[in-house]
């Protein structure tokens, strides 16, 4: 890809000095035979370089970025969403997985909590550390997040998913809820959507529509 590069005299009464410049060469090559004086080959180097640290940046983030659980690496994303909600093998395809999947081709960040090295067997009390990393994480990421999805699957009463719901319920814009038929707080869910004006979903169909529409991944 060529980049553009642009100099301007001090003087307003000369001319703009423009030429493409190859970002991909690592010579001179392709610069022009006779440059102005006031351009220097080590500045339009440094330019170079410049423009190919800028392009690998932009295709960094062109593509969605997954934080698992307990990962603290640097967000990238231009927005950000975390997935709450059942975490329990219920369904033959993990939903989580599914839907990041289908949010591969924009540059958002998805926290995810599910983790596969997850034991059964940890106690859930605040002196055990690895249940308090895995807690403290969640709490951090979903208050990050732009955006908060909490998916409450029929067969769960998800506890938890309903705590989590509530920390965000009262922020504008901050949460879609999914609560299917069946789901045995369903009516719950539901007055608390219509109390505090939340998106409500009967199920996940639509929700990497509704992601990209709320983040406004489009624009």
């Amino acid at each position: 890809m060529a980049g553009i590069v642009t100099a301007q005299s001090t003087n307003p009464a000369r001319s703009l000095f423009v030429f493409q410049l190859n970002s991909t060469s690592s010579d001179n090559s392709a610069l022009p035979p006779m440059l102005p004086s006031r351009i220097s080959r080590a500045l339009i180097s440094q330019y170079s370089t410049l423009c190919r640290c800028t392009l690998g940046q932009m295709s960094s983030i062109q593509r969605s970025q997954i934080i698992r659980a307990p990962s603290e690496e640097p967000i990238n994303g231009i927005k950000s969403v975390f997935l709450a909600g059942t975490t329990t093998a219920v369904d033959n395809v993990d939903w989580r997985e599914k839907l990041s999947a289908s949010l591969f081709e924009h540059p958002i960040t998805i926290f995810n909590p599910n983790r596969p090295d997850w034991d059964s067997t940890w106690r859930e009390d605040i002196t055990f550390a690895p249940y308090r990393e895995q807690v403290l994480w969640e709490l951090d990421k979903q208050a990050k997040a732009d955006l908060v999805v909490v998916y409450f699957h029929p067969a769960t009463v998800a506890p938890i998913s309903l705590l989590e719901f509530g920390l965000s319920a009262q922020i504008p814009g901050k949460v879609v809820a999914i609560a299917p038929e069946g789901y045995s707080k369903r009516g719950n869910v539901q007055i608390v959507c219509q109390k505090f004006g939340i998106e409500f979903l009967d199920n996940i169909d639509k929700l990497h529509e509704i992601i990209i529409h709320k983040l406004s991944l489009n624009r």
